[in-house]
């Protein structure tokens, strides 16, 4: 500091005589920007925390980010992160979309901004998805930026279903789509759901529902089909897409089980279940507590036997508190007091649609029957107890 001040205050005097308080304050000047400049340099880098830097600058939970974290206990730096995050507000991804893209896959935050993050951005912009989209892709997809030939097989899918929503409904469901070969696959697969008989809206539908038929080894897609036919199932019916999705995601013992259940249930033989099944697959995918309560239902308060029902399974797909006990209760009530012909059957009354059964059942009967509506609606909102057993019957009552 003393050789500073020799140096630079002759040159100054030399120019401009200062007077003793003037030197004084500019050698106090010189002292403190030499001081300030050797503190910043002896000062050490804050060093990276991951963990710390997922929760605050990230927005993700500590519990995310402790299992986060060590994806990225390499950076010494948030440099890259840092570029990583604005790049992606940038491009218009949401905040939250980022995160759960992040606490997913925290690599994304280790990626190159200019080798890999814009020329895939690119790529998904050329098959058509928008900034929103793509914020939506990354929460389910977070590593579609790494492999561009997941990107080519997005647009096939596309194209295949016809809109983004569906495409990430299909991939939400199962993303292993994105990681099958199109040509060694998905693409034979097709080819022998089409010999099957489906069309091409059918197999999109299904691809939405049970995606898994197409990620599937052609033999596996094939099995499920062998296994359609067994229970009865024509191909050339419209239930056999259906049938097609229910097997795709339920093993063959989960199927058999349910298949005894009803067996069961409904105090009925194989061949009958079989009936019910090629009607409705569907009914393989219902709860069995829910099975249960209306198979009990229409058999015990109803009276319908066991070959009525089978050879109507959608009574069993329709809820039990909010349409079959509503209707059938109305129906009863209009019966007994001679408002309605007694060989008005339950199932034409349940199949019909909300509007059609108002305004035949409600709507001509509200002068003579003036609460029948509010009752109805009351049950239907679960507003009023219903009872299965006659000894409860707080529904008559109202009606």
């Amino acid at each position: 500091m003393l050789r500073l001040r020799s140096h630079l205050l002759p040159t100054v005097r030399a120019a401009w005589p200062l007077p003793t308080a003037a030197s004084s304050l500019l050698h106090l000047v010189l002292y403190s920007t030499a001081a300030a400049a050797a503190t910043t340099t002896a000062k050490p880098a804050a060093p990276f925390v991951a963990e710390e830097y997922l929760v605050t600058t990230c927005g993700l939970t500590p519990e995310q980010a402790f299992r986060s974290a060590k994806s990225l206990a390499h950076l010494k730096s948030s440099s890259k992160p840092d570029a990583v995050l604005a790049f992606f507000k940038k491009i218009g991804l949401h905040e939250a979309d980022i995160a759960t893209a992040i606490a997913r896959e925290p690599r994304l935050l280790v990626l190159t901004v200019d080798e890999t993050l814009t020329r895939r951005v690119g790529l998904l912009r050329d098959i058509g998805l928008s900034a929103p989209q793509i914020s939506r892709l990354i929460t389910i997809v977070p590593l579609i930026f790494s492999n561009p030939a997941k990107i080519s097989r997005l647009a096939f899918y596309l194209s295949l279903l016809g809109s983004y929503d569906k495409v990430h409904t299909a991939l939400r469901r199962c993303l292993l789509l994105l990681g099958r070969s199109l040509e060694t696959v998905v693409k034979p697969n097709l080819a022998f759901l089409r010999d099957c008989g489906l069309t091409d809206y059918e197999i999109a539908k299904l691809t939405v529902s049970a995606p898994r038929m197409l990620a599937l080894e052609p033999e596996g897609v094939k099995d499920i089909v062998v296994r359609a036919d067994m229970l009865g199932v024509p191909r050339n019916s419209g239930m056999f897409k259906g049938a097609l999705g229910v097997i795709a995601n339920r093993s063959p013992r989960r199927v058999g089980a349910k298949l005894d259940f009803l067996k069961k249930a409904l105090e009925c033989s194989e061949a009958e279940v079989g009936i019910a099944v090629g009607k409705l697959p569907s009914i393989l995918a219902a709860a069995e507590d829910r099975l249960s309560r209306s198979v009990e239902f229409l058999k015990e308060e109803v009276g319908l036997n066991a070959a009525y029902i089978v050879h109507r399974p959608a009574l069993l797909a329709y809820s039990l508190n909010k349409r079959l006990m509503p209707r059938y209760y109305v129906l009863k009530f209009l019966k007994e007091k001679g408002l309605v012909n007694k060989d008005v059957d339950l199932y034409s009354v349940v199949n019909q649609t909300e509007k059609r059964f108002v305004e035949r059942f409600l709507d001509p009967h509200k002068q003579s029957v003036p609460g029948l509506a509010d009752a109805y609606a009351a049950a239907c909102a679960g507003q009023v107890p219903l009872a299965i057993q006659p000894r409860q019957p707080e529904m008559e009552t109202i009606l």
